[in-house]
């Protein structure tokens, strides 16, 4: 290791090898992408339902976890895309990880979105009577 205080000249500090200098900073993209995913989990927070909630409520919470859901499946596929580039075999190109993410968390948002749709119908019909036009003709009494 050289003394620096011996030294009255600049060390010239090694460069990039030979064919690596496009190469990006290592977890550039990762921490990008994790910085956008936790923003995102903050601009979006859920209102509580209340206990004795309208239809409305229902749906603003199945938007509020589709678009949840769409946030954890960027984040997850830029991870497991990140990871594929970096590994030295094809393990992870071939398991197909990001097609398998992107249909598993489809298929558990339209679980989600679908079953609070349903809550939020069942609630419409059952105080507004089936009719169309909702609250403002709304149900008297028990």
């Amino acid at each position: 290791m050289i003394d620096r205080r011996a030294t009255e000249t600049l060390v010239e500090a090694p460069g990039p090898a030979a064919g690596t200098h496009d190469r990006r900073l290592p977890g550039s993209d990762i921490a990008k992408a994790h910085a956008d995913f936790v923003m995102a989990l903050a601009a979006r927070k859920p209102i509580a339902i209340a206990l004795d909630p309208a239809p409305e409520d229902f749906t603003a919470r199945a938007i509020c976890c589709e678009a949840l859901l769409d946030r954890v499946k960027d984040h997850l596929t830029a991870l497991i895309e990140e990871a594929a580039e970096s590994e030295p075999g094809r393990i992870i190109a071939d398991a197909e990880l990001a097609a398998a993410i992107d249909a598993h968390l489809g298929d558990l948002k339209s679980d989600i979105t679908g079953t609070l749709e349903q809550v939020a119908e069942r609630i419409r019909d059952d105080r507004y009577d089936g009719c169309a036009r909702g609250p403002f003709y709304r149900r008297r009494g028990p």
